[in-house]
């Protein structure tokens, strides 16, 4: 078994190992934002009906990519403890990581797929489509529900990739894992150029199409990442009796963590939901307007792939002073790249309007969000991080609270107050919650920062 040194993470200053391992990943990150924004500016070209048909099955296709990554999430941070206090059943471990998230992947998958229409009734979709023309609304209706039905049965191997991804990082395999994301969006996006650019000879005017994109990358690449993890990490197989004693174990830390990465496409339905029974013309704007909010916060996504294998390694070998260090970079990190990403913005918004859509309707959405929201992620960002290095720490309770607190007591009260107050109010409303977020970040670190500083080292507290 090939396993990397993790003394790099324990040794040497906080910020060169921040920037070692985050700037392989930023590229990948950053890619995979822009295909997602690419995909819905693809779609956009096309009529507003589309792109509200498409924008009705964001939140559903948002749940599942958060669940793919919550699977993730629990790999690695099972990873990365075995790495630490069990490194003789470390490849043990690995296999029945993967295994356990596969099958949780599989059974939501055809739980998804017996209720799928059921679902896009709920966001709302039904009374949509019997508004429309009386021509497009079955065509319409048709593509959706292929598109997404198509995307269910791919969803295993969009896990699959992103648990291996996750699984490397953990190893301290980062450039690796870095250039197998980078060349799978490499793929996704040359194939979304080919199947939807207009002027492409290829061009399938479809939303199924999305579904053939995504479903040949994931497929290829499940392929290709279990190739490379078996060849750097010789797995064995476990045995029935080993698979039955690691399923009997409590499962209230991997179901918190895979559960709370549902509770931002939540919120998303929440507002989907609310949003159209105002004006459908909120949906075709949030098609673009979720994707956008994601490419805004690359600085936080960025660094959530790898401030959990830091905070995760010197916490558990108890490294509690370093911990702190690395938070205090962490945070200064996020507010200064959010302060100056929501300033360069705020310059160019009739730019990135327009050019994003060409429809007046949702234009005029994209600029009310562009004016207000990048400063609301200052605070979001902050949310972002800490979530993700509390689940390294085993403390799935606190993130999933933090979770709550944020996407849902906070953002949704104040998103409806804002859809009544009038018709643009949504936009400082949402960044208001952002901002309160942040702030209740920043009290939570600052309230336990002292207490982590004179705990018991992690290695003692297991031998005693």
């Amino acid at each position: 078994m090939t396993v990397k040194d993790h003394t790099s993470l324990l040794e040497g200053k906080i910020s060169a190992t921040i920037w070692r391992n985050s700037q392989p990943m930023f590229m990948a990150i950053l890619l995979l934002l822009m295909y997602e924004l690419l995909e819905s500016g693809l779609i956009a070209l096309g009529s507003t009906a589309t792109l509200t048909a498409f924008g009705f099955t964001v939140p559903i296709t948002a749940a599942m990519t958060a669940l793919a990554v919550g699977t993730s999430i629990r790999c690695n941070n099972r990873v990365v403890k075995s790495a630490c206090l069990e490194k003789e059943s470390l490849s043990s471990n690995i296999s029945q990581s993967l295994i356990i998230s596969a099958l949780m992947l599989l059974t939501i998958t055809i739980l998804a797929l017996i209720f799928s229409e059921q679902t896009l009734n709920l966001l709302g979709n039904n009374n949509w489509l019997t508004s429309e023309d009386v021509v497009k609304a079955p065509k319409l209706a048709l593509e959706q529900s292929s598109y997404i039905n198509n995307r269910y049965f791919s969803w295993i191997f969009l896990g699959a990739v992103w648990q291996i991804n996750g699984i490397l990082r953990a190893l301290n395999f980062t450039q690796l894992a870095s250039n197998i994301m980078v060349a799978w969006l490499v793929l996704k996006g040359s194939l979304a150029l080919l199947l939807l650019l207009p002027q492409s000879p290829w061009y399938y005017d479809s939303l199924v199409a999305i579904s053939l994109i995504h479903a040949i990358s994931d497929i290829t690449f499940t392929l290709i990442s279990a190739y490379i993890l078996q060849k750097k990490v010789k797995l064995s197989w476990p045995s029935f009796s080993e698979f039955k004693t690691q399923c009997q174990q409590p499962k209230l830390t991997s179901i918190l963590v895979i559960g709370q990465q549902l509770i931002t496409p939540l919120s998303l339905a929440i507002l989907t939901l609310i949003a159209a029974s105002y004006s459908h013309t909120y949906v075709a704007a949030f098609a673009l307007i979720f994707k956008l909010e994601a490419i805004i916060l690359l600085i936080p996504m960025a660094l959530t792939t790898s401030m959990p294998a830091i905070i995760g390694f010197n916490y558990w070998t108890g490294h509690h002073e370093r911990v702190k260090q690395a938070y205090r970079y962490m945070f200064a990190i996020v507010l200064i790249a959010q302060f100056v990403i929501a300033i360069a913005l705020s310059y160019t918004i009739d730019f990135w309007a327009n050019s994003l859509c060409p429809h007046d309707s949702v234009t005029i959405h994209l600029k009310h969000y562009l004016t207000w929201l990048p400063w609301g992620y200052i605070g979001a960002g902050c949310v972002i991080v800490y979530q993700s290095t509390l689940n390294a720490k085993d403390k799935a309770i606190n993130a999933t609270v933090l979770g709550i607190v944020h996407r849902l007591i906070l953002l949704i009260p104040l998103a409806w107050f804002g859809f009544n107050d009038g018709e643009y109010s949504l936009y400082p409303a949402l960044m208001l919650g952002h901002l309160f977020a942040g702030g209740y970040v920043l009290y939570l670190f600052r309230k336990t920062s002292h207490l982590d500083r004179h705990k018991t080292p992690i290695k003692e507290q297991l031998a005693t």
